[in-house]
């Protein structure tokens, strides 16, 4: 059963108080580490008309392996590479899902993986990250952002 993930206030991908970002809502599988959430990319996003821009792709992939690397570990993260391969185009308008997972873990380093999917399942995305903890005190500025909602994961 899909468990809503915490979300913020001001994050560009997350942040239910942020009008410019993306407002995406993440959702985890369980103790699977498998992380998801739809999307409905907007107008406002794209590159060129009707196509999301790359970079917008981008840090959607980025925050939906955050949350994997987060919910493996249990402790926020930030990303220290990130690779992204386009594999077509992202349209607004249209319906997509991201799906995200935390896989091989070297000490504090947690490496990621995510994909950007369409409705009749193509891969328009694809990306590769890995993750270190955030010090603590960073950690706390992050925590003091997140929306108290006692219906998602802590």
């Amino acid at each position: 059963m899909a468990q809503p993930l915490p979300y913020t206030h001001n994050c560009f991908v997350c942040g239910v108080d942020n009008p410019h970002g993306m407002q995406l809502r993440f959702h985890s599988e369980g103790e699977s580490h498998v992380i998801h959430a739809d999307y409905l990319p907007r107008d406002e996003h794209a590159g060129y008309p009707g196509v999301l821009h790359g970079g917008a792709v981008a840090a959607a992939l980025d925050e939906a392996m955050f949350w994997a690397a987060t919910h493996t570990t249990g402790r926020m993260q930030m990303s220290v590479e990130l690779a992204v391969r386009y594999r077509g185009k992202v349209k607004t308008g249209a319906r997509y899902r991201i799906v995200a997972c935390s896989g091989q873990r070297r000490g504090k380093l947690c490496s990621t993986t995510a994909e950007l999917v369409d409705a009749d399942g193509a891969v328009c995305a694809s990306a590769s990250g890995k993750f270190l903890p955030l010090p603590k005190e960073d950690a706390q500025r992050v925590l003091a952002d997140v929306c108290s909602d006692p219906s998602t994961v802590s």
